[in-house]
């Protein structure tokens, strides 16, 4: 359980300061090439870790929820660094989380990828009191 702390905490810290990277880099270099040079970094660094660390099965079907995951990244990145260049860092990013919360409850109430469907209301609660700091971030 730890180690799942900490690598969510990583994941936060990293995602705050990718965005602030990417705001910036969407400025000098527009969102397209944006999302393709850091869809090229991100695969190639991927790919090198997959490959050293593990013997993947490439089967069509692993491919294709790769390619499908890869396309949403790059949407994912294009957004956020327009939204974080107009609207600032922190509320596009209280957006991006909220929504995330939102519809992750959603796709695991209706158990769409298989997860068991483990939504109770003191989640639903915390995703509200998620959304109520986000409001505040993104009106104040």
């Amino acid at each position: 359980m730890k180690a799942l702390v900490l690598l969510a905490v990583l994941a936060g810290l990293c995602v705050a300061v990718q965005t602030n990277l990417t705001a910036v880099a969407q400025r000098a270099l527009g969102a397209p090439v944006l999302v393709a040079i850091s869809g090229l970094a991100t695969s190639l660094t991927a790919l090198i870790v997959a490959l050293t660390l593990a013997k993947p099965d490439f089967t069509g079907r692993a491919v294709g929820y790769a390619v499908g995951s890869g396309v949403l990244g790059a949407v994912i990145v294009g957004a956020i660094a327009t939204a974080a260049a107009q609207g600032g860092v922190a509320r596009a990013l209280s957006l991006v989380i909220a929504s995330q919360l939102v519809f992750g409850l959603l796709l695991d109430a209706l158990g769409v990828f298989g997860g068991s469907p483990d939504v109770g209301v003191l989640k639903v609660l915390g995703v509200v009191l998620i959304i109520a700091g986000g409001v505040l971030v993104v009106r104040f």
